[in-house]
């Protein structure tokens, strides 16, 4: 198999919003080495509920999320989540859980994190990122 990517959440939304830059990048690789996480699902899934249209973004967006294999939080990731999230405490350099979730499935899948979010994820010894531009 090719490179691994996880698409991050903001990068899922653009697609989704149709900005021609982030479209142009996803198109662009293999289309068999495009993952998404079950944090950014959940992301997602929180997005279809906390908004106005629940049933027209529920129609648009579970269907797009089932195009792409869900990366799980497994025993792997969560000692990755563990070791990073204590080493960055005390450098009191704290990011959300959320995020570092989904850095440690990225370090545990040896997948690059296309995001836009950068200067969080930059933080992260280990990750490899592709960002917007």
């Amino acid at each position: 198999m090719s490179q691994k990517y996880i698409l991050d959440s903001d990068i899922l939304i653009y697609f989704l919003k149709g900005e021609k830059t982030v479209i142009n990048k996803i198109i662009s690789l293999p289309e068999d080495s495009l993952f998404i996480t079950i944090i950014n699902y959940t992301e997602l899934l929180y997005g279809i509920y906390n908004s106005t249209k629940v049933t027209q973004n529920r129609e648009k967006i579970l269907p797009f999320l089932d195009n792409f294999e869900v990366l799980k939080f497994d025993k792997k990731s969560s000692e990755i989540f563990a070791k990073l999230k204590a080493k960055l405490k005390k450098q009191g350099n704290i990011i959300a859980d959320m995020d570092l979730m989904i850095a440690s499935i990225a370090i545990s899948n040896k997948a690059i994190l296309f995001t836009n979010n950068l200067k969080h994820f930059r933080r992260i010894n280990g990750l490899e990122i592709l960002g917007v531009k």
